[in-house]
């Protein structure tokens, strides 16, 4: 036992450079891994946080243009469109819809 163990140690000390070597490759690896990983969760969140700004300034837009929207529809009347030239439409077809179960039964061309 006390022969193995001094050969596992002048195997060890003769290789002690390369074995420091590899070790230490190992490690500068796992570091560059390691930055890696971290510029890619910064990118992400950055990446993130911008979409959300961009949905935010999205949904402002939107909010502001419906209540431009329903501004306006409040001024169309059957007069002011006739003012412009449209004509009230007819229909030929409509669908019936029962209030007790709410299931629509389809009359005419829809299909």
């Amino acid at each position: 036992m006390t022969k193995a163990i001094a050969q596992t140690y002048t195997v060890a000390h003769e290789y002690r450079v390369q074995i420091t070597t590899a070790l230490m490759a190992t490690c500068l690896v796992l570091l560059a891994l390691y930055g890696i990983n971290v510029y890619m969760v910064i990118s992400h969140t950055m990446a993130v946080q911008s979409s959300e700004k961009s949905i935010a300034t999205l949904g402002s837009t939107v909010a502001r243009l419906d209540a431009q929207y329903l501004d306006l529809s409040k001024g169309i009347t059957p007069a002011t469109l006739q003012a412009h030239g449209f004509s009230q439409g007819q229909a030929e077809s409509y669908i019936h819809r029962t209030t007790s179960i709410g299931q629509a039964h389809i009359a005419g061309n829809e299909l």
